[in-house]
């Protein structure tokens, strides 16, 4: 077995390999079922992009949380209170210097190690992420990639991958009943690194550029960009080097 401490929080489907997690979902699953794998070939990330996994170094997991008996506007939250889930998941093996990027990166130290991306189904939200487990610093994707063996974590993948699977399982199903509350809110503010910072945001109609002044209450990334408080729901955020 390759996930036996999160198998005791729900149940895990072990993959050996897949093109994405994501397609092995099954909506008719028990809430938190867990599709896992070290061996994702053809994931993907925000606004279509590949998420890139190579073999046995990578963990991908899609988590199917139920959403039936939720309000659409706590539904709203999903993203950002499984990044904040899987932040506190790295932030035991890095000694608590994961933070968020809004509005769906892990980042240390302003290095990617890990994403999120949460899909709808039919009255359940899947939740798909990835983290760099044992990535060498050649293999990154970007030099601005980071992994948690070059971030000080001690382990094979497989303790590394259940390790962050089982904290993750755990701290999302404790998030769930403060989705759309204020205790979640002031949590997920208080771990972004976007807010304070100078920002350029990518929209469908253009580009705002702007700094990062704080978290609306439907988690929207509120951006002064000199001429107002611009509201952004969707897009593409760059932290201004």
């Amino acid at each position: 077995m390759l996930f036996p401490g999160a198998a005791r929080i729900a149940r895990v489907v072990e993959l050996d390999t897949i093109g994405s997690t994501f397609d092995a979902v099954d909506e008719r699953a028990d809430h938190l079922t867990t599709w896992a794998t070290l061996d994702q070939r053809a994931g993907r990330g925000r606004l279509g992009r590949e998420w890139v996994s190579p073999a046995g170094k990578c963990l991908s997991a899609t988590v199917l949380v139920h959403t039936r008996r939720m309000r659409e506007d706590a539904v709203a939250w999903m993203p950002l209170a499984a990044g904040l889930a899987l932040a506190d998941a790295l932030d035991t093996l890095v000694g608590d210097r994961a933070g968020l990027k809004w509005p769906n990166d892990v980042l240390i130290d302003g290095k990617k190690i890990a994403g999120v991306l949460c899909e709808r189904r039919k009255g359940a939200v899947a939740v798909g992420f990835g983290v760099n487990l044992t990535l060498e610093r050649d293999e990154l994707p970007t030099p601005h990639a980071t992994s948690l063996t070059l971030e000080g974590a001690e382990g094979t993948p497989a303790v590394l991958a259940d390790a962050v699977l089982w904290h993750m399982l755990r701290s999302l199903d404790a998030l769930l009943p403060a989705l759309g509350g204020e205790g979640l809110h002031a949590a997920v503010t208080a771990a972004l690194t976007t807010i304070g910072r100078d920002v350029r945001v990518e929209l469908p109609d253009g580009e705002l550029l702007g700094r990062a002044v704080g978290l609306g209450p439907a988690g929207e990334l509120q951006v002064d960009s000199g001429d107002g408080i611009v509201d952004v729901r969707a897009g593409d955020v760059v932290h201004v080097r």
